[in-house]
């Protein structure tokens, strides 16, 4: 059975979900109760395959210590950031970043995958951002692949991870990632045979 480490950039799903996709699924329904479903994710994210380590990371304010020891409780490394005095986030991708490489670095020669969830790809002009660190890590021969919104990923990472990797739409399991509170849960019985 082969190792994953898994890299989640909670901001990013979280809100190309509810901004971008949301609107196509469930148009008439209410953005404010829209919910990420974090053990959906992360199931997509392993498939049944040993988890060797995974790091979300997200910023406070606001506190949800409910839902990062939700997180917690998956056997997920968490780790929060202070927001800016102008409540942006800072530090987020960074941090997600350095723990891919460390965990690169303190693996090669293994046969791990690297799975990232975020379709942030900005950055790789200038040898920085997710993108060049993945190229980075497939260069150093690790397999790897990028679970996103086929909505909100940038052109250029989702094309690296189709050519080189393994892009997984996160479209295709809208109905297990997401809930609305109060009105619909999420499907917990994930078809992973959508995945190629």
């Amino acid at each position: 059975m082969s190792n994953v480490h898994i890299f989640w950039d909670n901001s990013n799903i979280h809100i190309v979900g509810l901004r971008k996709v949301m609107p196509i699924f469930e148009p008439n329904e209410d953005p404010y109760l829209f919910r990420s479903f974090f053990k959906g994710l992360f199931e997509v994210a392993h498939r049944n395959r040993n988890v060797k380590s995974a790091y979300v990371v997200g910023s406070i304010p606001p506190k949800n210590s409910s839902l990062w020891s939700h997180i917690e409780s998956l056997g997920i490394h968490l780790e929060l950031l202070e927001r800016t005095a102008s409540n942006k986030e800072a530090g987020v991708d960074q941090t997600l970043q350095t723990w891919m490489l460390r965990q690169a670095f303190d693996n090669i020669g293994s046969n791990d995958t690297f799975v990232v969830l975020t379709g942030d790809g900005s950055g790789s002009k200038l040898g920085k951002g997710f993108l060049a660190d993945l190229q980075r890590i497939h260069n150093l021969g690790f397999n790897f692949e990028v679970i996103s919104w086929e909505h909100g990923t940038n052109g250029n990472l989702q094309k690296y991870a189709q050519e080189k990797g393994k892009f997984i739409s996160l479209e295709n399991f809208y109905y297990n990632v997401t809930f609305i509170k109060g009105k619909r849960r999420a499907d917990e019985n994930i078809d992973f045979s959508k995945i190629n």
